[in-house]
């Protein structure tokens, strides 16, 4: 049997003896943008939500609860999609982990799913360690999901590993049916790895500049056990490293 994890469905004193066992959380970072007519705009949070909570539940530790939004602002131009200015969202996570720190957290796992969050997140993680001595770990689980399961999870936006992603949170929310008029995958994988390049690139304005219908990939080479293969795998692999991670904080000066 499972243990419930979610930090907002726990009693406190099992809440608080599960922090002070583990001196470990689990949070994962959201975002509400535009998924294609096929997927939920929601998609990258339950896709962070799902896997996070299965690495909890492998720590045996809290999952802790943060806002759905993330920083998405490339996607506006799609109504229905939603962002945070950059500073609000380091803001919130410094707020949270202030709270977690407190009450005997001084290891902190963010599980992310949304490429859009990670630069915001690597300075909201170094400020959080700075303020709170505590140790911070990042683990991109759609970098692993593709690294573990190479072109059965392609990094499009909206393909096959997403549409998994999605079934892994419930398959109901998924409308394979939906999902005509893709942008060109050879077209928008050129593009996508223009903002990708590491040594000169330019910043994302609007993904349009991507894919003009807003989505790429293959979401009908996506199944239910390919959904479960990702969660099971990706889980394994986030704890196991994590724990590793976690571990070369001994070798810091005292």
């Amino acid at each position: 049997m499972k243990i419930e994890v979610h930090l907002e469905r726990l009693k406190q004193p099992d809440a608080e003896a599960r922090l002070k066992s583990t001196r470990l959380a689990v949070l994962a970072p959201g975002s509400v943008e535009q998924h294609g007519p096929h997927l939920p705009l929601g998609t990258d949070a339950f896709a962070a939500m799902s896997i996070a909570e299965a690495v909890a539940q492998r720590l045996n530790t809290v999952l802790v609860p943060l806002p759905l939004i993330g920083v998405s602002p490339y996607h506006q131009s799609w109504p229905g999609s939603l962002s945070l200015q950059a500073q609000t969202f380091i803001a919130v996570i410094e707020d949270v982990c202030d709270c977690i720190a407190r009450h005997s957290a001084d290891k902190l796992l963010f599980v992310n799913w949304h490429e859009g969050n990670s630069p915001a997140l690597r300075l909201a993680g170094d400020s959080v360690q700075r303020k709170f001595n505590v140790r911070v770990v990042i683990a991109e689980s759609h970098l692993i999901t593709n690294k573990l399961f190479g072109e059965r999870a392609q990094l499009t936006h909206a393909g096959n590993m997403e549409t998994a992603a999605v079934m892994m949170y419930d398959p109901s929310l998924v409308d394979v049916r939906k999902a005509d008029n893709p942008s060109s995958q050879a077209d928008a994988d050129a593009m996508h790895a223009v903002f990708r390049e590491k040594d000169v690139f330019p910043i994302l304005r609007d993904f349009h500049e991507v894919a003009p219908t807003g989505w790429y990939g293959k979401p009908e080479e996506a199944t239910l056990e390919l959904a479960q293969q990702i969660r099971e795998k990706v889980s394994e692999y986030i704890a196991e490293r994590a724990q590793i991670e976690f571990g070369r904080n001994s070798r810091l000066p005292e």
